[in-house]
């Protein structure tokens, strides 16, 4: 199944860049990149060296509930743009050994039983399984180490499911 991984969506990005209240409602934080661990949800790279970037507070989910986890997120404090990836090619930003993969329904909620820490080489192959199961609408990618989450991953001939704004 082909899928494709969706950033943070450029309305929340721009929104943050220009002060706007976090999920949270407080301003981000602005801070300058040492070049280490600092992934940006939007354009789905790694913060460079000297490079200012944004912490805040964000939930990828469309509504609040029992699921709708909200955590930190850092983003460039400067627009960047995403670029579309192939099966096979990760996102720059997952650099890390391994990370949690979770599927999650068309109400945004898990799908118990799809939960597990994925190591790199093999998350194309455990995406493609979860979006083959009947349930599950989409895949987050999450880190193993701190649970921060990182992007989604959705079948290639769907919407983004859920518009987010906060």
């Amino acid at each position: 199944m082909a899928f494709t991984f969706e950033p943070m969506d450029e309305a929340t990005a721009a929104h943050l860049r220009s002060g706007g209240g976090d999920s949270y409602g407080n301003t981000p934080e602005r801070k300058l990149s040492d070049g280490t661990g600092v992934p940006c949800r939007r354009c789905m790279r790694m913060v460079g060296r000297d490079e200012p970037y944004l912490i805040a507070a964000w939930r990828s989910f469309s509504a609040t509930h029992a699921y709708a986890e909200t955590g930190p997120v850092f983003l460039h404090a400067d627009p960047c743009t995403t670029e579309p990836l192939g099966r096979a090619e990760l996102p720059a930003f997952l650099t890390s050994p391994d990370y949690i993969l979770r599927g999650y329904d068309a109400d945004e909620r898990i799908v118990y039983g799809t939960g597990g820490v994925i190591k790199l080489e093999a998350i194309p192959d455990r995406i493609e399984e979860l979006l083959g199961e009947p349930m599950v609408k989409a895949v987050h990618i999450r880190s193993s180490r701190n649970n921060c989450y990182h992007c989604k991953a959705v079948p290639a001939t769907q919407p983004d499911l859920w518009s987010r704004t906060g």
